[in-house]
């Protein structure tokens, strides 16, 4: 970072290898010649002289291997910086490639699975069409077979339950019939005609007993066999019911089935479509699967490369010194300098000088005469090699193109010519009645302006330079208000009309080589824009303080390539990042190395610059433990 690179492979301080020939050459001779005195006191000289001469030549050794060294550490850092920062930039590109391939895979996946999702909705709302009517009547049928089934259950268990209440009927009937045999039976068994007699009654009522309740048993088991007969036959009914609707559900179960079969080979097609959709899907989120990972890895490398920045730089961005040839072209805009500014541009001029440029160009926007005597003044203050600059000014521009043509010259039929007593002003009447009033520059012999009179009234003042071309004339109209300014080039042809209203501008006009008008403008400003984007130097470089509105304007209508001249205190400014961020380059020129790292630290992006004052000798210099074998 810094001035050192203005020229590649030009160091800041180069060695004096001249100087060192010559100091070494001398030392030599005075030694030899200390070696050919014999006076003990001379000896005693010499000796100091050759201590001396050893500890200048020592120092200066020193001094070159430093420097050497500091050119040596900022050519492999600068090298380092492009290798990192080289590889960085590979992989945040390959990092954004890929970034840009799983948003279009994503959109892939997204996509298809919409359309998956939709050819399965609108499969399933035409199943669902084509099978409403039947589902409805399935549904129906349910409900009925699944009621009957109920129904069919409930008198099952009616039934068994009078089965087993008539079972239960039934063998006692049969206990009944039993007993009554066993009683005939016990009766005929008897042999003694007394017991025959006293048992008679007795077995004639137990047997009407029994006929009795076998009679009262029949008669249940006949009203539970009724009610038994009559579940069977409800329970027939709705078995009956049930096998119809069973029938009934299985013929809808058919219709069904040929529906959706019909509707299959109908969907044939979006089937397919469905089928090679969802392979697609598949593979787009295995290849969406794939490029995260990739992306995951770019990352991890450049998270690693990051540091390596961190570590070894210091800086998170690029940092380049400016880097120019002798036929660049510097131009100042030296608009609304302060004595601090114009102080900072004076050492960016010595600077470049410095460096081995030889074009220095200025530009102002100020519309004067008198602007030649201010270029003057400014290429002596900014002490500027062999006082020779370029300048760019509208107005100066145009009244210095063509060659130099005839000097003005005074009528030589003037009827009267004095001068006044101080010898300040000279007056020439001529025979129309017209009277010029004549100055000179210093009160020489070169005429700086002739004022014409008509009558009593100021009508014309001309302004003519220290070489005597005129340069413009100024018209009145009868009320000593400012009818229009005629400006010319150095070849004596008009280049610029100002017509005024009420002494105000009221139109700017703009000749070609012939007189015509080709531009008009509301105002000064007006013309200067213009000028600025036709005519202004597209080649140079425009200095100026980051900090002045006119040189960001200046940068905005030209598009120019600029080097902003910053100090700490702009850079410290609220404002700072904003003027930054609307110039076309990231290019200044600083007082300052601590300038330099409060610029990097702000802006955090990669950056020119130039240091005015690159002197930056850190106590010790460390590298990264462990990184370097």
């Amino acid at each position: 970072m810094g001035l050192r690179d203005l020229f590649r492979g030009k160091s800041d301080q180069e060695p004096d290898n001249k100087k060192t020939s010559e100091t070494e050459k001398d030392n030599q001779t005075d030694n030899k010649e200390n070696q050919e005195t014999t006076n003990d006191e001379q000896k005693d000289d010499t000796q100091a002289t050759d201590s001396n001469a050893s500890v200048a030549t020592s120092v200066l050794t020193a001094k070159q291997k430093l420097a050497d060294f500091t050119q040596q550490y900022n050519d492999h850092r600068e090298t380092l910086q492009d290798l990192l920062f080289g590889q960085q930039k590979e992989i945040q590109t390959a990092a954004d490639q890929l970034n840009t391939k799983i948003t279009d895979a994503q959109k892939t996946v997204d996509d298809t699975g919409s359309q998956v999702t939709q050819i399965q909705n609108e499969m399933e709302e035409a199943s669902q069409k084509a099978s409403a009517p039947y589902v409805e009547k399935q549904t129906v049928l349910n409900g009925r077979i699944k009621e009957n089934q109920d129904k069919a259950g409930n008198l099952i268990d009616q039934v068994k339950a009078i089965n087993s209440e008539l079972s239960g009927l039934n063998n006692k009937q049969q206990e009944l019939v039993q007993a009554e045999a066993d009683i005939s039976a016990k009766f005929k068994s008897e042999k003694d005609p007394a017991v025959i007699v006293t048992l008679a009654d007795q077995y004639r009522s137990d047997i009407e007993d029994n006929k009795g309740e076998r009679d009262k048993n029949a008669t249940a088991i006949k009203a539970v066999d009724d009610k038994r007969e009559g579940l069977k036959q409800q329970l027939q009914a709705v078995r009956d019911k049930l096998t119809a609707d069973q029938k009934q559900l299985s013929d809808i179960n058919d219709q069904l089935e040929k529906a959706q079969i019909k509707l299959a080979s109908d969907d044939e097609g979006r089937s397919k479509h469905l089928e090679a959709l969802t392979e697609e899907l598949t593979k787009a989120q295995k290849d969406l699967t794939q490029l995260q990972s990739d992306s995951d890895q770019k990352h991890a490398e450049l998270t690693a490369v990051n540091q390596d920045i961190d570590d070894w730089l210091g800086i998170p961005v690029p940092v380049n010194g400016l880097v120019l040839d002798s036929d660049s072209e510097i131009i100042l805009d030296m608009d609304g300098l302060t004595n601090d500014q114009f102080e900072l541009m004076k050492r960016v001029v010595k600077r470049f000088i410095d460096r081995g440029i030889e074009h220095v160009g200025l530009y102002t926007s100020q519309f004067t005469l008198n602007l030649t005597d201010q270029i003057a003044r400014w290429t002596s203050n900014l002490e500027v090699k062999d006082g020779i600059v370029s300048v760019y000014n509208p107005l100066y521009n145009l009244q210095h193109q063509g060659k130099i043509g005839a000097k003005y010259q005074l009528p030589d039929n003037a009827v009267s010519d004095d001068w006044n007593d101080g010898h300040t002003e000279r007056t020439l009447v001529l025979p129309n009645g017209w009277t010029l009033k004549v100055h000179y520059y210093n009160n020489g012999e070169q005429i700086s302006t002739v004022d014409s009179y008509k009558k009593d009234h100021l009508a014309e003042s001309s302004t003519l330079t220290m070489a005597g071309q005129l340069t413009s004339n100024l018209f009145y109209n009868d009320d000593g208000t400012k009818n229009r300014d005629e400006y010319y080039s150095q070849s004596g042809l008009g280049v610029l009309n100002v017509r005024y209203e009420q002494d105000e501008v009221k139109q700017v006009e703009l000749l070609n080589p012939v007189g015509m008008q080709v531009q008009a403008f509301d105002n000064i400003d007006g013309f200067t824009q213009w000028w600025l984007k036709n005519d202004f130097s597209k080649n140079g470089l425009l200095v100026g303080s980051i900090e002045n509105e006119q040189y960001r304007q200046l940068l905005q209508v030209t598009q120019g390539e600029p080097i902003a001249l910053t100090t700490g205190a702009v850079a410290d400014s609220d404002d700072f990042k904003t003027w930054a961020t609307g110039l076309s380059k990231q290019q200044y020129l600083v007082d300052n190395y601590e300038t330099e790292m409060k610029i990097i630290k702000l802006l955090n992006q990669p950056l020119t610059i130039s240091l005015l004052d690159p002197r930056n000798l850190p106590v010790s210099l460390g590298t990264p433990l462990g990184d370097v074998k």
